[in-house]
This record gives structure tokens, sequence and C-alpha cells, in this order.
């Protein structure tokens, strides 16, 4: 019968081995850096729980910890993420299980998932919210289409590739000019641009939070700290698959024209770059409804919330794992 064990308790070769089949496109990543990504010892137990048959890894519930503000108090709250079971121990009560002993963990409780994982949360009293997005945009069309038509996608890709960064970039000529260099390694400084202190509700981007998924982030070199009109943002810019890749993650607090604009400044940023793709995810309504006229694919993301806090959390693409999903 498996049991459920806390990650650092198994061998690493046979949790390597388990990524390589779960998530064989973040295998390497995962290997190398789970410790960074679940904040292993930074949150006294808490930390990915695996399930294992004999040495065997054959399930993993991750756990990102971070801490959570609601009317002014501070506690820590748990990202659900990186779930699965081998398909063989499917459907046999070992999921429910698993998640039960992860929900153990910690009381206040988040996740973005898919449909599957979401019956599962619902059936355990997780209340799902409505909002969230992805909102994304390829500049260079010819690969997309060539994944839909075939080979004449591929050639009408390449005839509509200038004339739609035209438009595009015409819809991003209203953006303010910005300035980008890359991350400080003072922590203090950063939480203070970027940490939304007067929010009713947030993830506090704390000293700490910004040491760990920034500043000792394994990609620091491809994050970017931007300023413009007061408030301050991270754009990333880097390789997936063979496409240049732009993100924003992550836009600081300030007056709402101000943030909006930083907005449109990532979408004309991400041209100006010859990124092949744009991207940013999370509910912030102010950013993301800037974004919208250039970033015009969006994609709904399945939210649920399980704990005390009543109101939505507020996220942005630097949240949960999403920005980490591209190898």
């Amino acid at each position: 019968m498996p049991e459920i064990r806390k990650a650092s308790a198994v061998d690493g070769g046979e949790l390597r081995r388990f990524y390589a089949g779960a998530f064989p496109d973040r295998a390497d990543f995962l290997s190398s850096h789970w410790r960074w990504l679940y904040r292993v010892g930074e949150f006294p137990g808490i930390e990915p729980l695996v399930l294992v048959e004999g040495t065997r890894v054959v399930g993993h519930a991750g756990a990102i910890p971070f801490t959570l503000s609601h009317d002014s108090v501070q506690d820590t709250a748990i990202w659900f993420v990186d779930f699965s079971i081998v398909p063989e121990l499917q459907g046999q009560g070992h999921g429910k299980a698993l998640t039960e002993a992860w929900m153990a963990l910690c009381p206040r409780r988040v996740t973005f998932c898919n449909d599957l994982s979401m019956r599962v949360f619902l059936k355990l009293g997780w209340t799902e919210r409505a909002g969230a997005k992805v909102l994304s945009q390829p500049f260079e069309l010819a690969a997309p289409l060539e994944r839909r038509l075939g080979p004449l996608g591929a050639v009408a890709g390449k005839l509509l590739n200038a004339p739609s960064r035209a438009v595009l970039g015409a819809l991003a000529s209203g953006a303010p000019a910005i300035k980008v260099g890359p991350l400080p390694d003072d922590a203090a400084a950063l939480s203070a641009l970027l940490d939304d202190r007067a929010a009713p509700t947030r993830v506090v981007r704390d000293t700490a939070w910004v040491k760990w998924r920034l500043l000792d982030n394994p990609r620091r070199g491809e994050l970017f700290l931007v300023e413009a009109g007061g408030v301050a943002a991270v754009f990333r810019l880097f390789e997936s698959l063979g496409r240049k890749r732009a993100h924003l993650l992550l836009v600081g607090p300030g007056p709402g024209p101000a943030r909006a604009a930083m907005s449109e400044a990532f979408a004309a940023w991400a041209l100006d770059q010859d990124a092949d793709d744009a991207w940013l995810a999370g509910n912030d309504e102010t950013v993301m409804t800037a974004a919208a006229p250039v970033l015009r694919r969006s994609r709904p993301l399945r939210f649920a919330w399980h704990g005390d806090a009543g109101a939505p959390l507020p996220t942005q693409g630097v949240d949960s794992d999403h920005d980490l999903m591209f190898p």
C-alpha cells in the first residue's frame, strides 16, 4: 500500500525519475531547483508531499508557502501546485488521500488547477473563484499557424508577421517611456517598490519574499526592474522551446492610471525586444484591462480557495508557479 512522505525524505534519484515522467518539460528544472521553488526550510513543516510505493515515488503534491495579509493580520498560506498520481494508481482514492494530507500542512490554501483537480477540491470544501485569466499574444505567427494549418499556415504567418506587428505597435504607441535595468541586490528597496501594503488582502512581498522569488531565482538574469510614473514592475525575457518570450510578472502599487500605463508599456517593450510571444496572468483588473488591446488572447484560469480569508486573493504572473511552467 503506498504511503505519504515528505519529499525531503525520499531518494533524490527517485524524485527525479518521477519528475521526468510526470512533468517531462520541466523535469530538469524541478530536479535541480525544487527546494528553491517550494521554499523548503523557510516555513517549518511545509514542503511537498509524495506518495511512495516501496522506494518508487508514485504521486506528488507541491506546496509553495507564502505570507498572506488579510485585514492587517499576517498568516502563512500555501499554493497547491504540481499535483500528479501515476496513471496505474489513479481512481483508487490515492489522489484524495494525498490532497487531504497536503491540506493538513496549513489551514489557508489556494490553487490554480485543471478540471480534474477542481472536482477533487470542490468535494473537499474548496470554493471556486472567478476572474483570474491568462492574457497572451503571439507576435511571430508562422510557427503557431503551422501547428494549426500545416505548411500553408507557416507561409501565411510569415506574410502576416509584419502587418500584425504594425497594428499591435500602433495600439501600444501611447505607452510611457520606461527605465529598464537588472534587479538590484537590495531586497528591502525592492520590497518597498513592489509590496502593496495598503491592500486589504495581499501576498506579502517583504524582503524574504523578494529574496526568494526574485534575487535567489535560478533565472534571475532573465528578470528586469522597470520603472515609470512612480510605479515599478518586473518583466522577464527568455527563450523557451525555440521562441523568445516576454512575461509581465508583477506591477507594484501606485495610482491606477500609472499602473495601467505600465501594463501598456510592457506590450510596447515586448514588441521592441522582438519577442515572439507576450504573456501575463492573474486577476489584477487594472493590469489585465490595460494589456488586453494588445494581448488579445484570453484564457480563464480555474482558481480555488480554501481558508478563512474573506476576500479573493489578488494575484499576478509572479504568483504560484505559472511563469515557471515554460521549459
